[in-house]
């Protein structure tokens, strides 16, 4: 064979390793999942579980106030290729439904609160009156914010799994194990909530957008929302929480970055408080939660 033909079939030979390598790469790049979520926490528990085995877009980016949110084009491009798209409860989920099964009719679409016991955002307000924490449920809408309570993440995150182990049974092993870590995550969480509130249970605290009800529900707390059915509160209702701060010695209100804080800051100069931001919608959810607590346990001190 002589030299140059030597050098022909080689340089012949590494082309056709690197197509190959080229399209073998593409195949993995090809399987990854292309999973849908509603909102950032989500994203946490796919990824727990999923791994590296998964590419997860958020529908409602950080920031973004989950009712008002519109989609964008690129929103769309990837709701066209997603391979499932996981859904929390929200309302604003309902309005897109019909448009991405019209859009991709292949989308496996998976309710992840078929086992989570939801209850009305109203149950919530100034201990003695109409809306106390009596888990009435004639208190109008259904509480969206199933995610900031392990307890019902847990339920979430095994339907997760056992939609992900349908899609790729190949790697169901790898979701099984992650699941498990996950939900011993889930654990250690608890207990280090417990250790840090349940000194404190029975007291409430005072919040603008009652979002951290089911996490009140879990660790025997109150939520005192501020926001009334939606909106700021009146003159009259001003005055009652004002008043309900001061016979509690409230120390902090808390506020949610998607929302307007004028009336949590004029009640807490009232009460010469502090204004302290919690975000319900933070990506790194087992941090934020001991966060939470550990503000709720400093403010109750």
């Amino acid at each position: 064979m002589s030299k140059m033909y030597k050098c022909r079939f080689i340089t012949g030979f590494a082309i056709f390793l690197l197509a190959a390598c080229t399209n073998q790469n593409d195949k993995v790049e090809s399987e990854e999942l292309s999973v849908l979520v509603s909102v950032v926490p989500q994203k946490y528990f796919v990824e727990k579980i999923a791994g590296g085995l998964a590419e997860v877009t958020v529908l409602i980016p950080p920031g973004a106030s989950p009712p008002a949110y519109e989609l964008s084009p690129s929103d769309m491009r990837r709701v066209s290729e997603a391979d499932v798209w996981f859904t929390i409860g929200l309302q604003r989920e309902n309005t897109w439904i019909t448009r991405f099964s019209s859009l991709n009719e292949h989308l496996r679409i998976a309710s992840t609160i078929k086992d989570v016991q939801r209850l009305p955002i109203g149950r919530y307000g100034i201990p003695g009156e109409n809306t106390a924490h009596d888990h009435d449920h004639e208190h109008g809408d259904i509480d969206p914010h199933v995610w900031l309570s392990p307890e019902l993440v847990s339920f979430q995150a095994v339907v997760i799994h056992e939609n992900l182990c349908d899609i790729d049974p190949d790697n169901s092993e790898i979701y099984t194990d992650n699941l498990a870590l996950f939900l011993g995550e889930i654990g250690d969480l608890q207990n280090g909530i417990h250790r840090l509130l349940d000194v404190y249970a029975g007291e409430g605290f005072m919040v603008f957008h009652p979002a951290w009800g089911y996490f009140a529900d879990e660790f025997n707390l109150i939520q005192i929302p501020i926001e009334i059915s939606g909106s700021e509160p009146s003159p009259a209702e001003m005055a009652r929480l004002v008043d309900f701060g001061r016979s509690s010695s409230v120390k902090v209100v808390f506020v949610s970055p998607q929302f307007s804080e004028s009336s949590a800051e004029t009640i807490a100069g009232e009460l010469n408080a502090r204004v302290i931001f919690i975000d319900p919608l933070a990506l790194n959810w087992n941090e934020n939660l001991l966060s939470v607590a550990g503000e709720l346990a400093a403010a109750m001190e």
